[in-house]
């Protein structure tokens, strides 16, 4: 299972380092707030990535994993060692989520709302406290782990099992049941006003947007499906109602950690936007600019007129056809030719 942690740590880093990297390049993406939304759970799965390999047990095991000396041993220990980073990514994953669903429920249900509660100043507030309660809710795991005999191990907390089993209770369901459960109403009030015909009619419904919505769905989808066993058993376990031999709690394990490496491909499948920026950064950039440079060419019509605008490969000069004898707002006179040309400055 090793293997497979260190596979998971490095399709997390790189995929999503990959999905950092387009996002950023392209600053016109970030104009929008689901791209910004959907930068932060890409920076935080690719943190989850390294914390895997920085976390005992996971790639290492406890026994002999190389822990600073002194304080900073100590240090190291209840923050890494007892998981407390690593699964603050996890809270903040499913945070992340629940605010791009009701980012897109603004969207379509609410859309004179939309900029105003999604905008600039008040998405970074979003982040900011999706960051700062991850942390603060997962507090607990600062006094469960104490290095004893140069060993990290858990520990009964100072305050006791039983605070601790209803502090576990409180924090799995205000940061993953609470959380996942806005995120599906918001989906599903989506599609109850996008099957209603009277809203069809204001909704700028269109493929593009169809397209989105689905793969944020998929997204959180595929976060409640690799998390919710992992949680659920937790609460279980802690309360001593059932008890999971090794094996199903390492797959449970795996299939949580593996969620920071889904969402890349995800998006690449689902969005011809990321899935063209991909194909760019990695191997094709140079190829599309230059076949696309070479010859543009746009259509447009204006009612029985069409106008076909050709641009030379080895100019910045236009052709502009009128393909019919229609007065149009392209209108020719007696002794207009049909064929004009347009010096235009080159992109």
């Amino acid at each position: 299972m090793r293997v497979v942690f260190g596979i998971i740590a490095g399709l997390s880093f790189f995929g999503n380092l990959l999905l950092c990297v387009t996002i950023v390049r392209k600053r016109s993406m970030l104009k929008k707030a689901y791209n910004v939304l959907i930068l932060n759970l890409a920076v935080t799965d690719m943190l989850s990535g390294i914390f895997i390999v920085a976390t005992p047990d996971y790639l290492i095991d406890r026994k002999t994993f190389p822990y600073p000396p002194g304080l900073a041993g100590e240090i190291y220990c209840r923050l890494i060692g007892s998981t407390y980073i690593l699964f603050i990514f996890g809270k903040a994953s499913t945070s992340t989520i629940m605010c791009l669903a009701i980012d897109r429920w603004y969207s379509i249900v609410k859309p004179i709302q939309y900029k105003t509660t999604f905008s600039r100043k008040r998405l970074y507030t979003y982040i900011a406290l999706i960051w700062a309660l991850s942390c603060i809710t997962q507090m607990n795991e600062l006094f469960i782990a104490t290095v004893e005999e140069g060993l990290c191990t858990f520990v009964t907390p100072p305050y006791g099992a039983k605070v601790e089993r209803f502090l576990i209770l409180a924090h799995v369901v205000l940061t993953f049941y609470i959380p996942s459960i806005i995120t599906w109403v918001s989906f599903a009030h989506i599609l109850y006003h996008l099957r209603r015909r009277t809203v069809q009619r204001h909704v700028n419904n269109t493929k593009a947007m169809h397209r989105l919505l689905r793969m944020c769905a998929l997204a959180a989808f595929f976060l409640s499906i690799c998390w919710l066993p992992t949680e659920t058993f937790f609460i279980l376990y802690k309360f001593e109602a059932y008890k999971l031999d090794f094996t199903a709690r390492l797959v449970f394990g795996v299939l949580a950690m593996a969620n920071s490496c889904l969402n890349p491909f995800l998006y690449c499948l689902t969005n011809k936007e990321y899935r063209r920026e991909f194909t760019k950064l990695l191997c094709c950039k140079s190829a599309i600019e230059d076949n696309s440079d070479s010859r543009i060419r746009g259509i447009g019509f204006s009612f029985t007129n069409t106008v076909i605008l050709d641009r030379e490969a080895s100019s910045s000069r236009y052709e502009m056809r009128r393909m019919s004898s229609f007065p149009s707002v392209f209108s020719t006179t007696s002794t207009s030719p049909t064929l004009r040309r347009y010096s235009i400055k080159a992109d």
